[in-house]
């Protein structure tokens, strides 16, 4: 009786190593993912608050615009003005036109500029993410390596 549970332990100790490299290799794969997925969501949540402030810049941008092209005049006040010189309510209407023009292109140059400076701010983020992504992917490998590397 004894010789068969000697050979009985030896059996089962092959067996328990292999679960226990086997949990192992599942800790491993899920702690890579831990650190994938906590990665994603943190590029993913700066992407989102980047994209909220860059609504806003071009939320106020776009409003002081609109502002400084839209001076309210009442109908009276413009009447009274073209009564008395034509002409200089032509100009002063026609220069307000270009200003209003020039304020627009300037909103899109800022709005050019904006946003290319939050993509530029993005892509560095992006490639942080990628670098802590092949980082945790590869200590995973290594360590997988290492695990059933001894199994042989």
């Amino acid at each position: 009786m004894p010789a068969t549970k000697t050979q009985s332990q030896t059996s089962a100790l092959p067996a328990f190593d292999l679960g226990a490299k086997t949990l192992d290799a599942v800790s491993a794969i899920a702690e890579t993912q831990q650190r994938v997925i906590g990665q994603l969501v943190e590029l993913s949540s700066l992407a989102a608050a980047d994209r909220l402030r860059s609504l806003g810049e071009l939320q106020s941008a776009a409003a002081e615009t609109a502002r400084g092209i839209l001076t309210p005049v009442s109908a009276r006040e413009a009447f009274e003005e073209f009564r008395q010189d034509p002409i200089a309510c032509y100009r002063k209407s026609l220069l307000a036109t270009l200003d209003g023009t020039q304020r627009i292109v300037k909103l899109f140059e800022t709005n050019a500029q904006m946003i290319s400076r939050d993509t530029e701010r993005l892509q560095g983020a992006a490639e942080r993410t990628a670098k802590e992504i092949q980082d945790a992917v590869g200590t995973c490998a290594n360590r997988l390596r290492e695990l059933y590397a001894t199994a042989s």
